[in-house]
């Protein structure tokens, strides 16, 4: 018999005859007692029994120490089926009624650290707005990432389920608006639901979280991510507590909701002050550096019960190690702080092994960056006598114990401690040193700890920005054959990274061999199984492609399947990603950690105002951060970065290759190939940058014609083609002369731009980096803000403005993105006439009431007067608000926008309400 069936066979045994009550007692057992009766190593029936789990025959019980139990076992004594993708849980269950309702018997607002200091405000706001008759108030939550919001808006649920504001067992729903910020129709589905057949891919109804919140709680994160139509369709919800599915035009449906958004930005400048007026209470969550000393300690302490409570052991922490804790946590981030916390108890776990009771942590416990920092700070015996008010020389932690009812889930999904346990017990029977095994450990600690914390459930939305869907779904088929090639299983990251690897094989169009015949031959011997399994990838991917896949690329996705495979961590080359602009650098960096993991890479951003030596010095930092000992990649946005390569070596004495015109697209591929690919400093400086400039060569355009307008955008794809119809657009009415519009992409720009004047007479640029050449360049938001297309007129004609065949001031830029942005909204009304009508009507308008509107506002006043229209023809018209107050100079603009709608009504058939007439008219009172 093989000895994966002697371990379960035993298992079964273990539990012959066992009622629910012995079970749920004794939880399972534990790979010790089993390897007792077996007479078999240890470590040997723990590598088993996880063989078992994955082929989902055993379950595993995150309990100290692991348990297991036979799914057979359980199915039997709880007379149900189990449920298959939970093989691993934290504690074995009777399974509940989840139609029993029950009460939260403590104000969960108490609970929270800060409650009666840095939090009391904002907590008596939100009691406010709880208790408000008859509903509550709906809410927004401000404070920077890792403050607590989430936590906090988890709270107010909590509360209105305790003040009995909402019923027992209400719903509380989370949607992330960023999920879906480029995409209207589908956000409309998600908030709203939709019929089935009411757009392509709607195979059945769909119910809308807004129906799904009906009678509970509706907690919006990243509002500002909300694009102006959602937030319009929100707030006509708000208004009348009725909204239709998509596709429905006889069904009107109600709910009940209480809306919490949260927000990192100025609401102000990132949401509409119609929407903003709907929610009438503002909260402020302060950052971790806004929170008092006490606060702190408290919140750290906090933590450190937490890490207890999964150690299921009591901690003794030094004074010292909460001093650096709380004074080298310098991000304004709970979230960090408790990543830091996780770190050293770890460590602390790792270096306690042999003592049951207890865990000591010292400052050898920090990680490596807190304790530098601690060790070079000048203030720590000032900062101690702070601490030691609050906390002895050793502070004894026990394992925190909370109410079921307003726990809140923890973030990790895993036992870090049963992985350290078991990885010793492994590596102590393959006869490694003490020192050897904590080495390896500690390395394995930080890659689990970082990774695991950071990492939220992928979004597949996020993802195909920068991989197409066919690939994407291929990738789903490979991780299945890679499964049952290795008897394994994988987590959604095999689908990022697998997806963007051969995303970029398929853009690269040939292989980059970066390895020797000798390596090649030695991955394929080393990894003969992983190796076979690529060969099956190497055939699918040229069938559905209709490609040939080179060996080289079989070599690669061998690589890839083995990196993700392993879990052991090597040392990989750092990336600085720096880049002009406020957050710039950290938007595209945040993007590759949340699709790909944990990297060592850091983002330095280079607001305008920063002075040389200040760059200087943030880069050096950075790179210190970053460097494990293979050097340092550096993507930056301009030439000017990049010639600072040498003097930054000679700072910091580690060895940086640089390249130019960054995008997230760069970033992502770096990232990728330096956590998967295992390539030193040169290979991936070289593979990154081949990929990158033969991928973008091939998008050269060439035309004999002399004059040219230079349409500019980072990667060339959506935006750079709408730009290219509008500049097309302003050629045809302004010029009789065949003059070309050519897009070039900002990364090579720098490069190409001298050997395009060579061909062409560059008459202007427009788009989203100036090329800085003599010609006039207006950027996208002069373009759709302002002046922007007079300029390019002007240039087109030498200074002369010509109508064409249209009105003087017929508005081009407005009128594409008004009649794109309609077209998915209008079913009775042609988007191009619409769009004609109320350009001039607006113009009228303008002329009225003496004032010029921006683009911006135009834009918006269209959109809505034309979806008005749309919403009359069908029968549909909104309410104004009744608690609004219409002054005089509210009546007086009500005037003129009746007046001058009157002609456009009698065109179409159709009398706009006055209350639809209300809400257009506060959009030019907001203006004046």
């Amino acid at each position: 018999m093989r000895r994966i069936d002697k371990v379960y066979y035993q298992l079964l045994n273990n539990f012959h005859e066992f009622t629910l009550d012995e079970l749920l007692s004794k939880q399972g057992s534990s790979a010790q007692e089993i390897a007792e009766k077996l007479k078999i190593e240890r470590s040997n029936v723990s590598f088993e029994l996880n063989n078992l789990v994955r082929a989902q025959k055993v379950i595993k019980i995150k309990t100290f120490p692991v348990r297991y139990v036979p799914v057979e076992v359980v199915e039997s004594i709880f007379l149900k089926k189990w449920n298959l993708e939970d093989m691993e849980v934290e504690l074995l269950e009777q399974p509940v009624d989840h139609q029993k309702k029950q009460t939260i018997s403590t104000n969960p607002f108490e609970l929270m650290i800060g409650a009666k200091g840095s939090l009391k405000k904002s907590i008596s706001q939100a009691k406010a707005a709880v208790l408000y008759p008859p509903n509550g108030l709906h809410m927004l939550l401000l404070g920077p990432t890792g403050s607590g919001k989430s936590l906090f808006a988890n709270r107010i649920y909590q509360f209105a389920l305790y003040s009995e504001r909402l019923k027992p067992g209400a719903p509380f729903i989370t949607f992330n608006c960023a999920d879906y910020y480029n995409n209207p129709q589908l956000l409309l589905s998600q908030l709203f639901g939709h019929k089935q057949g009411s757009f392509t891919g709607a195979n059945g109804d769909k119910v809308g979280l807004v129906e799904q919140a009906n009678g509970g709680v509706l907690f919006m994160d990243e509002i500002h991510r909300l694009p102006p139509e959602g937030q319009e369709m929100l707030f006509y919800f708000i208004d009348q507590g009725i909204y239709n599915r998509l596709g429905e035009t006889d069904h009107k449906r109600t709910s009940k909701v209480l809306i919490i958004c949260a927000t990192t930005e100025n609401p102000s400048s990132s949401l509409l002050k119609t929407f903003l007026r709907r929610i009438p209470m503002t909260i402020h969550i302060p950052s971790l550096e806004e929170r008092s000393l006490k606060e702190k300690i408290r919140l750290t302490t906090f933590l450190l019960g937490k890490e207890a409570e999964r150690i299921n052991k009591t901690l003794i922490v030094h004074m010292d190690v909460l001093n650096a804790l709380i004074h080298t946590e310098k991000f304004g981030n709970v979230g960090q702080l408790k990543s830091n916390v996780q770190l050293a108890c770890a460590h602390g776990f790792l270096n306690n092994l042999s003592n049951k009771n207890e865990v000591e942590l010292t400052v050898r416990d920090l990680p490596d960056e807190i304790k530098q920092d601690w060790i070079s700070s000048s203030n720590n015996i000032e900062r101690s006598k702070m601490i030691s008010e609050y906390v002895n020389i050793k502070t004894i932690i026990s394992p925190v114990v909370e109410d079921e009812m307003t726990k809140i889930d923890d973030d990790l999904s895993f036992n870090l401690y049963h992985l350290i346990e078991e990885k010793v017990g492994i590596l102590k029977n393959e006869g490694l040193s003490e020192t050897e095994i904590n080495r390896y450990i500690l390395t394995d600690i930080q890659l689990n700890i970082k990774s695991f914390f950071n990492q939220k459930t992928f979004q597949n939305s996020n993802l195909m920005k920068f991989v197409e869907d066919d690939v994407i779904q291929i990738t789903r088929d490979l991780k299945q054959v890679a499964e049952r090639e290795l008897n394994c299983k994988f987590d959604r990251k095999f689908i990022h990274f697998l997806s963007m690897h051969i995303d970029a094989f398929l853009k690269r169009g040939k292989q980059i061999d970066v390895l020797s015949a000798q390596e090649t031959d030695e991955i394929r011997h080393t990894y003969l199984k992983e190796y076979q399994v690529a060969l099956i990838f190497k055939n699918k991917i040229q069938e559905f492609f209709n490609v040939i896949v080179p060996e080289i690329e079989v070599i690669y996705l061998t690589m890839v399947i083995q990196s993700i495979k392993s879990l052991e961590e090597n040392k990989r080359v750092g990336i600085v990603v720096a880049a002009h602009g406020n957050s710039t650098a950290s938007s595209m960096v945040e993007v590759a950690t949340e699709l790909l993991g944990e990297t060592p890479i850091v983002a330095i951003d280079v607001p305008l105002n920063v002075s040389p030596e200040e760059i200087v010095a943030n880069l050096t930092e950075g790179i210190k951060k970053v460097d494990e000992g293979e050097g340092v990649l550096m993507l930056v946005d301009m030439g000017s970065l990049a010639m600072l390569e040498n003097q930054l070596e000679e700072k910091t004495g580690i060895k940086i290759k640089t390249l130019s015109n960054v995008t997230t697209s760069m970033v992502l591929d770096t990232v990728r190939k330096v956590n998967y690919l295992d390539l030193n400093l040169y290979a991936v400086f070289d593979s990154v940058q081949k990929d990158f400039i033969e991928f973008l060569d091939k998008q050269a355009d060439v035309s004999g014609k002399k004059k040219v307008l230079v349409s500019i955008c980072t990667t060339g794809g959506g935006t750079a083609k709408k730009l290219e119809n509008i500049l097309t657009a302003i050629v045809n009415k302004v010029s009789s002369e065949p003059i070309r519009v050519l897009t070039v992409s900002s990364i090579k720009l720098a490069n190409n731009i001298k050997e395009i004047q060579k061909e062409y007479e560059v008459i202007a640029t427009a788009g989203t980096k100036n090329p800085k050449i003599n010609a006039p360049h207006i950027s996208l938001e002069v373009l759709i803000e302002g002046d922007g297309e007079r300029i390019i007129q002007q240039a087109i004609t030498n200074g002369k403005i010509h109508s064409g065949n249209g009105p003087i001031r017929s508005n081009i830029v407005v009128r594409e993105l008004c009649e794109e942005n309609l077209r998915p909204h209008l079913v009775f009304l042609n988007p191009y006439h619409i769009t004609t009508i109320l350009l001039e009507w607006v113009q009228n308008m303008q002329d009225e009431l003496g004032m010029i509107l921006s683009n911006t506002v135009i834009i918006r006043i269209i959109m809505h007067t034309a979806l008005a229209f749309e919403r009359t023809i069908k029968n549909e018209p909104i309410a104004f608000p009744e608690d609004e107050e219409i002054d005089d100079k509210l009546e007086k603009i009500y005037g003129k926008t009746e007046k001058t709608l009157k002609p456009i009504e009698e065109k179409l058939g159709c009398k706009v309400t006055r209350d639809e007439k209300l809400f257009i008219t506060t959009i030019f009172a907001e203006e004046m």
